[in-house]
């Protein structure tokens, strides 16, 4: 989905009963017209959300690693294929630009951050690569992003019954490859601190994969959950946000962040 563009899914959200907000101009689900019974699925049960607005960029080549790892405020270079950290990329003064959720896969670095900053983003790294083997990909028109929130988001996983292992740890990855499907990565990703999930998914199998989700979702009293919900749940927790509760005026330190992105 490129900026400005509709969700992929939306005849999908709309057969559920969806209504749509923007955010950063990109289109979201606000909510399938049960908010709190929404919020209360992502708190006591689990929910399933399409995050596909969110962006997502790709560094390959032989030097990614070291050079992302010169840009932003975590150890990137620590990182080993299937796992992953939090972290700010920033300016020369230490302000913040974006935060980011960094992936190491087998050969490239997946990166995962606000709606609306690709090109801030992208311009921003490709600034500083001078001689260094690194190229930037926008995966965002190949991949859409789902996520699985909840005290019983492993179950939901479970009941797919794609993947042989599930991550262990925060921010860890499992790649499947279904001959019908495509390669299909799942990360342990808390969004609201408790139990969670991501999935990206090539954007041939949204419709199937979403579909399975909502499926599962319902087996253990879960439902599909708009933005809205998952804000609220986000505010009380605590969970500082880019652009709401940050943005270029702070340094790390300021926002609550250190302790996962330094």
């Amino acid at each position: 989905m490129s900026e400005h563009s509709p969700l992929l899914l939306r005849a999908l959200h709309e057969s559920l009963g969806a209504k749509f907000s923007s955010e950063n101009d990109a289109e979201v689900v606000e909510d399938y017209g049960d908010v709190r019974g929404e919020h209360a699925a992502l708190l006591d049960t689990a929910g399933v959300l399409d995050l596909s607005f969110r962006c997502r960029i790709c560094l390959t080549g032989a030097d990614r690693a070291r050079f992302l790892h010169g840009q932003v405020t975590n150890d990137v270079k620590k990182l080993g294929a299937g796992q992953g950290c939090y972290s700010a990329l920033t300016t020369a003064k230490g302000k913040i630009q974006s935060d980011l959720n960094i992936f190491a896969l087998l050969d490239e670095l997946l990166l995962d951050f606000e709606p609306g900053l690709t090109a801030l983003v992208t311009q921003r790294l490709e600034k500083f690569i001078v001689a260094d083997d690194v190229q930037i990909v926008d995966v965002t028109p190949h991949y859409g992003l789902f996520s699985v929130q909840g005290p019983k988001a492993e179950a939901v996983i479970r009941a797919l019954t794609m993947f042989n292992e599930i991550p262990p740890q925060a921010l860890d990855s499992a790649k499947v490859s279904d001959a019908t499907l495509g390669d299909i990565y799942l990360m342990n990703h808390a969004r609201l601190g408790l139990n969670g999930f991501d999935l990206f998914i090539p954007l041939a199998a949204m419709n199937d994969v979403m579909n399975k989700l909502i499926a599962a979702v319902k087996t253990i009293g879960g439902r599909a959950c708009g933005w809205s919900a998952f804000e609220h749940a986000r505010i009380e927790t605590g969970i500082p946000r880019f652009g709401v509760d940050m943005d270029e005026s702070n340094i790390a330190s300021e926002c609550g962040i250190e302790a996962r992105a330094i």
